[in-house]
């Protein structure tokens, strides 16, 4: 039994109609994942869960917070989350895990459960900004570590000062022959 399998939606011995699951996902969730940039979790997940013969429907609602690394600072950062998709899950042959741009599954007939964690861990990854920094204060000025702002602005102005200055000698006569 995997550790995931808590995250998983037993629907075959539910009656067709609507039902309700929560999860609770932490920072043990992501070390089940590759490449992931997430150092800590608390995010409620709530799910609303409507079978019938032909489809399952899937109203999730995440809600909670994300540690990760600032891209500007390298200090922590805490992200908001709260994010609603839907999924909906039709029968086919066999189980199709890729979800169309209709937020659209297949499952098995054969099968009697969903997993569902790659989903919430997709939907997570999906609800993070691109560029991951501090936002401003009231005034306009970043909440990054001040300190590593001071290291960052003192070597990309060291950098700037000598491209300008010094020309390689081999574009010189580069010029000399556009001339």
């Amino acid at each position: 039994m995997s550790k995931l399998d808590k995250y998983n939606i037993q629907f075959s011995g539910l009656k067709a109609g609507k039902h309700e699951f929560e999860f609770k996902i932490e920072k043990d969730f992501f070390s089940h994942f590759e490449n992931t940039d997430i150092d800590d979790a608390n995010i409620e997940v709530y799910v609303d869960f409507e079978k019938n013969e032909r489809y399952l429907a899937l109203d999730f609602h995440l809600e909670g917070t994300i540690q990760t690394v600032c891209d500007r600072c390298l200090d922590d950062l805490t992200i908001e989350i709260d994010y609603a998709p839907r999924l909906y899950v039709n029968f086919g042959d066999e189980t199709s895990d890729l979800t169309d741009i209709d937020d659209t599954m297949v499952l098995s007939r054969s099968e009697d459960k969903i997993g569902l964690a790659k989903h919430f861990y997709d939907y997570i990854l999906l609800n993070m900004p691109i560029q991951r920094v501090h936002p401003d204060d009231e005034d306009g000025n970043s909440a990054c570590d001040p300190e590593m702002l001071k290291k960052i602005e003192k070597y990309q102005a060291g950098e700037t000062e000598s491209d300008d200055n010094e020309i390689d000698p081999r574009w010189d006569k580069l010029k000399g022959l556009y001339n």
